[in-house]
């Protein structure tokens, strides 16, 4: 709705500035007067034509320069009116409003709420006070309590409104619409965040953040595979250290907690100084043709290997001081044996 052009009268101007002083002299508003008659608005009109109801008006000085005025009739009168004035405690007309057309209407049952907001030169809010201030609704500022409108979802997207209040829904929706702004590259801010590649409008990205993106564009499978095959200090490359074990500075956080894992063959563990404990239950052949058993995975240093075997408690019927133990190792396999056929027997390996 287009604001309300009012008419500031000569006497209520005369009442603000006195013509024997360069100052402003104070002035009260106590009352707001109804017409439904059309008429001319002039200056010098000194009362408000066809006028044929008066309401006691509150109000308040609310921001710059702005007067804040609210008039409530709650009583059973039936009217339409289409202009109003205000007038000032000694019964100036102070300032006019009319148009040809109704301005709004009341019926018996209801009651009628006035909500005036009026902008005045500089200096000029200061210098009014009002009658009755036990009703007011004022707008809402930075500093005071109000009423206020609502901002649409396109309104908060675009950011530039001092006078609406957001809501949760319009603050996600202006957050949403800030992400999925295309910028002068022609994508969009997510993406630009994801893969590195940016217009003019997010160009410091990469300082603010202090790294050097992800370049989904030029980091193909083949570069991948370059990297993997890049010699380290040690001489071998990255993925047969992730297999081996054996790694230089360049990759030592391919193991810096201990990785553990099972087989059918029994359990395993790899520590973070590279040893390797290994361990599991098997039945023990005879020590005549013990089998070959297989490690769950394979040791890289025969020379460290250290095979441990220990004895569940004697099988019924086994003969006293029977004893167990294992042979033949290499880095993924050893034997196991027992003077007593089928017997069960643990086993634990160490090494790298």
């Amino acid at each position: 709705m287009d604001p309300l052009l009012i008419t500031l009268t000569k006497a209520g101007l005369s009442a603000i500035v006195g013509d024997d002083s360069p100052s402003l002299g104070p002035v009260v508003i106590t009352q707001l007067g109804l017409t439904d008659a059309v008429f001319t608005v002039a200056s010098t009109l000194e009362a408000l034509p066809g006028e044929f109801k008066r309401i006691d008006v509150s109000g308040q000085q609310a921001g710059d320069d702005t007067l804040h005025m609210t008039a409530l009739d709650a009583s059973d009168d039936v009217y339409s009116y289409r202009g109003f004035a205000l007038y000032l405690a000694d019964g100036t007309l102070f300032a006019v409003y009319g148009q040809s057309g109704p301005i709004a209407a009341k019926a018996a049952p209801s009651a009628s709420f006035f909500v005036l907001d009026i902008k005045l030169a500089e200096g000029q809010a200061e210098s009014i006070s009002f009658g009755d201030t036990n009703f007011l609704n004022p707008p809402a500022t930075t500093t005071r309590q109000g009423v206020v409108e609502l901002a649409t979802n396109a309104e908060a997207s675009a950011g530039t409104d001092t006078q609406r209040a957001l809501t949760p829904a319009a603050m996600q929706a202006a957050i949403l619409a800030l992400l999925l702004r295309v910028d002068g590259a022609g994508s969009t801010l997510d993406a630009d965040l994801l893969d590195g590649q940016h217009g003019a409008w997010y160009a410091d990205i990469v300082s603010r953040l202090g790294y050097v993106p992800f370049d989904s564009v030029g980091f193909t499978g083949a570069a991948i595979l370059t990297l993997l095959k890049t010699v380290d200090g040690a001489g071998t490359d990255l993925d047969a250290d992730l297999l081996d074990g054996k790694h230089a500075a360049a990759f030592v956080l391919v193991e810096d907690a201990a990785t553990f894992g099972s087989n059918a063959n029994g359990y395993w563990r790899r520590m973070p100084n590279g040893l390797i404990e290994q361990w599991g239950e098997v039945t023990a052949g005879e020590s005549s043709s013990p089998p070959s058993l297989t490690f769950p995975i394979p040791f890289t240093d025969l020379a460290s290997v250290n095979l441990q075997v220990t004895a569940r408690t004697p099988n019924p019927g086994a003969v006293s001081g029977n004893s167990v133990g294992g042979n033949k190792v290499s880095l993924t396999q050893f034997n196991v044996f027992s003077d007593d056929l089928d017997r069960a027997v643990f086993w634990r390996a160490l090494g790298k």
